[in-house]
């Protein structure tokens, strides 16, 4: 089984690099930049495709993974990332990668999970975000947490206050949230909105 890892973290990409070659069925090329992912799989072809979410590259691993499978659906890739959203999960699933594994996986159970989707014994995924966010509602809420008026905002967006709480009630109502401290919180847990770094 041929496997190619694209991770911007060296040393975590060389150790899971020698972890994953220890296997007598397993050998992995290892990059940390898109650039070079694509130059390789361009001259060899590999079985399995892990790359992470978060590159610090000009594209992220969704935006590769998308162009990666338009030009070939039936590509098996893996999503390995520390950024275990559901909206991530939600993306990546949609976009039809194979399996989403968090980095913090045991050995054992990141093997079990690659050879199974070498063997095709993968489930195909079907729970999304039952109601997602709108582009309009997180920008909203972006706002919101900033502490401006709510006049302030709707001015800002260039849309009448009543919009604005319209988009309000929908945010609340969607992440069951009583106010929009909790609200900005069931974002972040889900992906809507990145953590501070």
């Amino acid at each position: 089984m041929k496997i190619i890892l694209l991770d911007d973290h060296k040393i975590f990409g060389e150790s899971l690099k020698m972890l994953l070659e220890e296997q007598d069925e397993i050998s992995c090329a290892y990059v940390s930049k898109a650039q070079e992912f694509l130059k390789m799989i361009k001259k060899e072809t590999y079985d399995i495709f892990l790359i992470d979410i978060n590159l610090k590259d000009d594209k992220t691993g969704l935006d590769l993974i998308k162009d990666l499978l338009a030009d070939n659906p039936k590509q098996k890739i893996i999503v390995l990332t520390s950024y275990d959203l559901d909206n991530y999960k939600d993306m990546a699933f949609k976009l039809g990668v194979k399996d989403f594994i968090n980095k913090s996986v045991e050995t054992h159970e990141l093997l079990e999970r690659i050879k199974n989707v070498y063997k095709g014994n993968y489930k195909i995924i079907d729970k999304y975000i039952a109601d997602p966010l709108t582009k309009r509602e997180i920008e909203v809420l972006k706002e919101l947490i900033k502490g401006e008026s709510k006049k302030e905002i709707a001015k800002k967006l260039f849309i009448s206050e009543r919009t604005l709480y319209n988009h309000i009630a929908n945010i609340y109502d969607k992440l069951r949230a009583k106010n929009i401290v909790e609200a900005y919180n069931k974002a972040m847990e889900i992906g809507y909105i990145n953590p501070v770094m």
